[in-house]
């Protein structure tokens, strides 16, 4: 994991009214790469050439220097106002320019073109744990430190130094050097020191799972605390979970552009559209005749909401008489989500393409955590056995399964299963286990075609989350009158 490195921008104490607490316009981060080594000389030279040389000699230079090397944007015109109070997410593929953005907004980096303006007068950036930190010194000397480059008075920065203790949990090893810590131990003191300098804004770079789970769910807490109390916060990770909760809007980077701005469910949706592993760079939502692909198939609108294709390396086995082509996910109002809250349905539509005559078949649906364990299958015969049904070849049969998300809140990923089950297995109306497992055929299959997120339901009565543990189960509880 990386450290926390801790950086700084000071203001004038005041707030200036009607200003937003951030401000971009026209943000810009460009670098520039070089093909061969003698591009780099002969670009500096170049670049030499002062404003006030004749303008042949400067129009000379620029045109030389675009044809050095190639101007690649981390970051391309990024427009965003934030107010104050306001929780921000910024997600986005790997690469898209969301670490870049942040370290501009610190003041790490500086912009190649537009304004990054931030009216605090105290910004702590969680960017690289314990970069900051002197190895040579105590962890007590590094916290105080830290606290004078953040501009906290010598006061403040002495009455914050038993929180920081307390809540990184290395009392003992406080007046230490640093060099003798752990990297976890580094890690929670840099955090600790961060959370307690009373910022303005709080930019958070993937730094909120340190330590060992306790330690992380200490911060999560202490974050919803500073959310609680009105801290801006700006948070940039993979965790969509995170981002649903502490986020009340989201910035979508991709490409180094933004996307979409907007309430955080919504992009995260977006979010989901843009990191199919399957999907190509500005290919359509559905697949139509005409593809390359030998999976394609014409989509009628009398069919619904258009399905995502399944590319070919997610099926098997090779030569399988059927096919998986095409899915999509839909909440309770039949719209495409990848975000469902506890005890709310999920539907899955997928279509299969037959290419042999095939007897007694069935789907399933195969859940897996996001470690990859398997949690949980369900096949069609399991609710109905007159399910089973025959396909013929040329055939585009089309399934609907729903679920409801009786889950812990986190992400899980969905497989598709279609298997045939010969009718001697079927005894009196009845398939047992054992026959089941002796004699089904595997027809087809496809893995982690789509990931989904549960989370918790901040309206359901009670608590919003319903229950403790992975799945939830049906309970009753009652009370009897007092016992004398």
């Amino acid at each position: 994991m990386s450290s926390l490195s801790l950086n700084s921008l000071t203001q004038p104490a005041q707030d200036i009214a009607g200003q937003p607490l951030i401000a971009l316009q026209a943000l810009s981060k460009s670098y520039r790469l070089w093909h061969r080594p003698y591009e780099r000389l002969f670009y500096g030279i170049w670049n030499q050439v002062p404003a006030f040389a004749p303008g042949w000699l400067r129009r000379t230079a620029n045109y030389q220097k675009a044809h050095l090397g190639e101007e690649v944007f981390a970051l391309s015109e990024v427009t965003l106002s934030i107010r104050r109070g306001e929780s921000v997410g910024i997600i986005g593929r790997n690469g898209s320019g969301k670490s870049t953005l942040l370290q501009l907004i610190a003041g790490v980096l500086q912009p190649t073109s537009g304004s990054a303006k931030v009216n605090a007068r105290r910004v702590t950036a969680l960017l690289e744990l314990g970069s900051g930190f002197d190895p040579n010194f105590t962890g007590r000397q590094n916290v105080l430190l830290h606290g004078s480059l953040l501009g906290l008075s010598e006061e403040e920065n002495m009455a914050r130094l038993d929180e920081v203790v307390s809540f990184s949990e290395i009392d003992h090893c406080f007046d230490w050097p640093v060099k003798t810590y752990s990297s976890g131990m580094a890690v929670r003191l840099a955090f600790a020191s961060s959370i307690t300098a009373q910022p303005d804004l709080l930019i958070v770079d993937e730094a909120l799972a340190v330590g060992d789970i306790f330690f992380q769910q200490k911060c999560f807490q202490k974050i919803r605390e500073l959310v609680n109390k009105g801290l801006t916060i700006l948070l940039v990770s993979h965790d969509m979970r995170s981002i649903s909760e502490f986020c009340e809007n989201t910035l979508l980077l991709h490409q180094g552009e933004s996307v979409f701005f907007g309430p955080s469910n919504e992009a995260i949706n977006h979010y989901y559209s843009l990191t199919k592993t399957y999907s190509r760079e500005g290919g359509p939502v559905g697949y139509s005749v005409g593809a390359k692909s030998e999976n394609s198939l014409a989509l009628r609108p009398d069919l619904g909401p258009a399905l995502e294709p399944i590319p070919e390396e997610k099926c098997g086995p090779i030569g399988a008489p059927a096919s998986f082509v095409g899915f999509a996910l839909l909440d309770e109002g039949g719209k495409p989500s990848r975000m469902v809250r506890q005890r709310s349905w999920l539907t899955i539509l997928f279509d299969v393409k037959v290419l042999a005559d095939l007897e007694n078949v069935s789907p399933g649906i195969m859940l897996r955590d996001d470690r990859g364990a398997f949690l949980q299958g369900k096949y069609h015969f399991q609710t109905d056995l007159s399910s089973l049904r025959s396909c013929r070849a040329g055939e585009v049969v089309r399934w609907s399964a729903s679920l409801r998300a009786d889950l812990s809140a986190g992400q899980y990923t969905i497989s598709l299963d279609l298997v045939r089950v010969p009718t001697y297995a079927i005894r009196n109306g009845k398939l047992s286990f054992a026959d089941f497992e002796q004699s089904y055929e595997r027809i087809s299959a496809a893995a982690s075609i789509a990931a989904f997120h549960v989370i918790f339901d901040p309206n359901r009565a009670g608590s919003e989350f319903s229950h403790f543990g992975l799945f939830d189960l049906p309970y009753q509880f009652s009370a009897t009158e007092p016992i004398k």
